[in-house]
């Protein structure tokens, strides 16, 4: 499971972005949902939000970034400008990548994102511990507010085990026989050559052993042998 982190949207201006936000949210399991004042959800925002309805509805609206803040134990705050020159830069911003590792002693983490149009302004900045940048094309560096939420959120997600597909149970060797053995039966009733029985079964053992079949897939397969060989009768 991630951190109780919150997603703090400074003064978002477009519906349809939030409801993006939320249900990428819901994507990574986070339902924690802050707006530091920014538009009111109307009926696009919440067709965009998908699954992340419910995070739409139970979000938590603040007039300053400081009470969104108030019982988070670091800001980290993201922006796609580039420091060189830039006077709203403290510090140097760290790689997305460094994200696990600015979190992992923290209990209540708060990820800022800005405006659309602009980002966080100097002032928002300050009240950042850690400033995160995504890699992107120089020429085009900023994201759509949901695309952003959405790499961060996997970044931290990324190293997490996937539970994966349950073991297959693969077939005994009794099994295996017995379906070789049917295949065999159908080509001796068949109009097969039969001295070329024997080389065929040799290569016939080889394909089998090669696609491991499960015990669901021998008995697809021997239901298939079965049916085609009463369909002859």
């Amino acid at each position: 499971m991630l951190k109780l982190t919150r997603i703090v949207l400074v003064e978002p201006q477009h519906p349809g972005n939030i409801g993006a936000v939320a249900r990428a949210m819901a994507n990574f399991r986070i339902d924690d949902l802050a707006l530091v004042k920014g538009c009111e959800i109307n009926d696009d925002g919440y067709a965009r939000s998908k699954s992340g309805r419910p995070v739409l509805e139970n979000l938590k609206r603040f007039d300053t970034l400081e009470e969104a803040l108030a019982d988070c134990d670091i800001a980290i705050g993201t922006s796609g400008i580039k420091p060189e020159g830039d006077k709203r830069w403290f510090r140097a911003p760290e790689s997305v990548k460094k994200i696990n590792k600015i979190i992992e002693d923290r209990e209540n983490p708060a990820l800022v994102f800005g405006r659309e149009n602009y980002g966080l302004y100097k002032e928002e900045l300050a009240l950042c511990e850690v400033t995160l940048t995504i890699p992107t094309n120089p020429e085009y560096p900023i994201l759509n507010l949901s695309h952003a939420v959405g790499i961060v959120l996997y970044e931290i997600k990324r190293k997490e085990k996937v539970k994966g597909p349950k073991k297959r149970k693969a077939v005994s060797q009794e099994e295996f026989e017995r379906l070789v053995e049917r295949i065999m039966n159908m080509l001796e009733d068949s109009s097969y050559p039969k001295r070329k029985l024997a080389r065929s079964k040799t290569t016939l053992r080889r394909l089998i052993s090669r696609g491991n079949p499960d015990e669901g897939e021998y008995e697809n397969l021997m239901g298939i042998f079965k049916a085609i060989k009463e369909g002859k009768r």
